[in-house]
């Protein structure tokens, strides 16, 4: 199989909307037959260009729960380091980067303290890695379980629908759902029955809790997509000198932006991160200039170009991108058990 194409993109899209939706619901939308959408998904997922995780919301992570880590290596070293720190489910995401840093790695687990073990004790120790600087992030403004392609109509996605999360608080902890969670995170559209034989729970009981975890913000249902295949093959984190008092409006400005799969309020050299995906590296001057006038005052202090994608979202990718592993993203895990 080659590049996606274009039912492809929009079965992606409509993933992304909606990621457990049956054949039958979007077979209209998509005007295609539910047999022929199954046959392609099963092919796509199968050759890595497209899945579908489960991942704790960032509104169960409280502060100290996620943190970006720059990682410098011994020469020669950065490419290993990332595979051996792809491996750990705390490491959810593991990017090789220009820039100041050989390794940029989105870090999350369910307690501060958890977290800070696996910085300070854990990634120090893993073979080739020389030092590690970390930046708390304070609060998700977008998540990139948010981002969408551009592949469907407004009324092809009016049509397909997309559930509303509500943020009210801190809500109730994930951790009874824990191994529902690790199943989803495997595969997003595990049908009702294995997830039931999984957990032990009901399979009607299952087909209430599902939306409702994830109506409550505190459950995320992702589809993602190998992105060079994509037309996106270009990311960049930035991170943006941002005056205090606005910092809640320029994360939400730059959230808004089609580009940006995430924005976050930091704490560290830097008071707001974003990561875009770009069609190309050409992009990201317009990118830049685009702020500059939407938010006067804002500067870029940093960028980092990923060279290879080693892990997103606890999926290990190949040197295409493409799916070609998994790591169950079990936040409760203990991060030291391991040495």
């Amino acid at each position: 199989m080659g590049r996606m194409d274009e039912l492809d993109l929009m079965m992606v899209n409509a993933m992304q909307l909606s990621p457990r939706a049956s054949w039958t619901e979007l077979a209209e939308p998509l005007g295609v037959d539910a047999s022929t959408l199954s046959r392609r998904w099963a092919q796509l997922t199968a050759e890595g260009f497209a899945w579908i995780t489960c991942y704790v919301g960032p509104s169960q992570l409280s502060w100290g729960g996620m943190a970006l880590v720059e990682v410098g290596c011994a020469a020669g070293q950065a490419e290993e380091a990332a595979g051996r720190i792809a491996r750990y489910p705390h490491a959810v995401s593991v990017e090789v980067v220009s820039g100041g840093r050989d390794l940029l790695v989105t870090v999350a687990a369910v307690t501060q303290p958890s977290l800070a073990s696996f910085v300070l004790d854990v990634l120090p120790r893993v073979f080739g890695v020389q030092w590690v600087r970390t930046t708390m992030i304070v609060r998700m403004a977008r998540d990139a379980g948010s981002w969408r392609l551009d592949s469907l109509d407004p009324l092809q996605r009016r049509r397909i629908g997309e559930e509303q999360t509500e943020t009210n608080g801190q809500p109730p902890s994930l951790a009874p759902h824990r191994e529902l969670i690790l199943a989803l995170g495997e595969d997003g559209r595990m049908p009702y029955s294995e997830l039931s034989r999984r957990t032990g729970v009901p399979s009607s009981t299952l087909r209430r809790r599902i939306p409702e975890l994830v109506r409550s913000g505190r459950l995320t249902i992702r589809c993602d997509t190998a992105a060079r295949e994509a037309g996106w093959p270009v990311h960049v984190s930035l991170w943006l000198d941002v005056p205090v008092e606005r910092i809640g409006d320029v994360c939400a400005g730059l959230a808004a932006m089609p580009e940006t799969r995430m924005s976050a309020h930091v704490a560290g050299g830097a008071s707001a991160v974003a990561i875009v995906w770009l069609h190309r590296l050409e992009d990201l001057a317009d990118w830049e200039h685009r702020v500059a006038v939407a938010h006067p005052g804002v500067g870029v202090v940093d960028r980092a170009v990923s060279l290879r994608s080693v892990k997103r979202t606890g999926r290990l990718l190949d040197r295409a991108g493409r799916a070609a592993g998994h790591v169950p993203m079990d936040l409760w895990a203990d991060p030291v058990s391991g040495l």
